[in-house]
């Protein structure tokens, strides 16, 4: 009974590690995809962007507005390339802009192009956001591009959202740390785990030694008692 105990003690604690180390390896690809994308982020849209002239090869940008919709929502997360020749993009296209009308001046804007027009040898594009009734009111400028859209990522703005966000931060500092823990529980799991091996080993060896001595000793005590035996029939002859 004790041994089938002992034997559930260590399937549940194998149990426990491979849990455990599913749980460690998904928390620390989670962190690390979290962390690149920090990463690129703060480089791409904080340090290159602030330097005169310079457009990021790729840009990352949150939907804060419905006028994209249904197309691409609020929180979902478009993926820009920069646009290095203006005369590729064509109708259709969603592009990335910074823009100079009246309503949205000096913010970057995500519209789709409606039409594309030449004045004084530069690219000018007439702009529609899918949910808008009209045009905007200015077109986009070749100078003012930024990039074109060529992937959306559905609601992974809320994650950049948490993460920016003191619970966010929170939680970024907590997780490490309790994968930390998982880790240190489970190599604690495995030492006692040894330890009670060693144990049984050492109990069963002291048995079996116990066992042989008491077998030893009838022995001796067996041959004790033949040897007497023997002795007293020569005796009485």
């Amino acid at each position: 009974m004790e041994k089938s105990n002992q034997e559930k003690l260590l399937a549940l604690k194998k149990s426990l590690n491979h849990v455990g180390k599913l749980l460690s390896t998904a928390v620390i690809v989670i962190l690390m995809l979290v962390g690149a994308f920090l990463i690129y982020y703060v480089v791409s849209a904080k340090i290159i962007s602030q330097k005169a002239g310079v457009v990021p090869k790729i840009s990352l940008y949150t939907i804060i507005s419905g006028s994209m919709e249904p197309s691409i929502k609020v929180f979902d997360i478009i993926l820009d390339v920069r646009i290095d020749d203006p005369s590729t993009v064509k109708v259709g296209d969603v592009i990335t802009f910074n823009s100079t009308s009246s309503i949205s001046k000096g913010k970057t804007v995500t519209h789709r192009v409606m039409d594309i027009k030449k004045v004084n040898e530069k690219y000018e594009f007439v702009t529609k956001g899918d949910n808008n009734l009209s045009a905007d009111s200015d077109t986009a400028k070749e100078d003012n591009l930024i990039g074109k859209t060529v992937l959306k990522i559905p609601k992974l703005g809320y994650i950049q959202y948490f993460i920016l966000s003191k619970i966010g931060w929170i939680i970024l500092i907590l997780l490490p740390a309790i994968g930390i823990i998982i880790y240190d529980a489970m190599k604690l799991f495995n030492i006692l785990g040894v330890n009670e091996k060693a144990k049984d080993i050492k109990n069963t060896s002291k048995l079996l030694g116990y066992s042989r001595k008491a077998e030893n000793k009838k022995i001796e005590e067996t041959i004790e008692k033949i040897k007497k035996k023997q002795y007293s029939m020569k005796n009485k002859e």
